[in-house]
């Protein structure tokens, strides 16, 4: 018992010692690289959401103005801020959206959020793909 709380306290201390590290802002090839292996979970998250909102799955565009990336690395994981405006059509935003990714050592990756957290109004020849409440 002394064994198992001794090793849960170094383990503890460790973790609580280990300071996160930010990716630079001018990472620019860093940043592309995440958003290219995280692209299918931004879809994903985007598509839940905007399922019972639009006829239509937005989609995002991860290189063009309108996606922001926030790396921070931790010794066992990565956490993933991103910021995006999904778009219909011809690159007309339906909103602003923010989702935080885990990523692990081992490559497997946890959606810790998903916040949605601006509506953008559609063109009136664009309207019939907004579901009625």
């Amino acid at each position: 018992m002394k064994r198992c709380i001794g090793s849960l306290l170094i383990v503890s201390i460790f973790f609580l010692t280990i300071q996160p590290v930010c990716a630079k802002p001018n990472d620019e090839p860093l940043k592309r690289l995440v958003l290219t292996l995280l692209a299918p979970k931004i879809q994903e998250q985007i598509n839940q959401y905007y399922t019972s909102k639009l006829t239509v799955s937005p989609t995002f565009a991860p290189f063009l103005d309108g996606t922001d990336v926030d790396v921070r690395y931790h010794s066992s994981h990565i956490v993933v801020q991103v910021k995006t405006i999904p778009y219909v059509g011809p690159h007309l935003d339906v909103g602003l959206d923010s989702m935080r990714f885990s990523i692990d050592n081992s490559g497997l990756v946890v959606v810790f959020e998903y916040k949605h957290i601006r509506d953008y109004d559609l063109p009136p020849n664009w309207q019939e793909i907004i579901k009625t409440r």
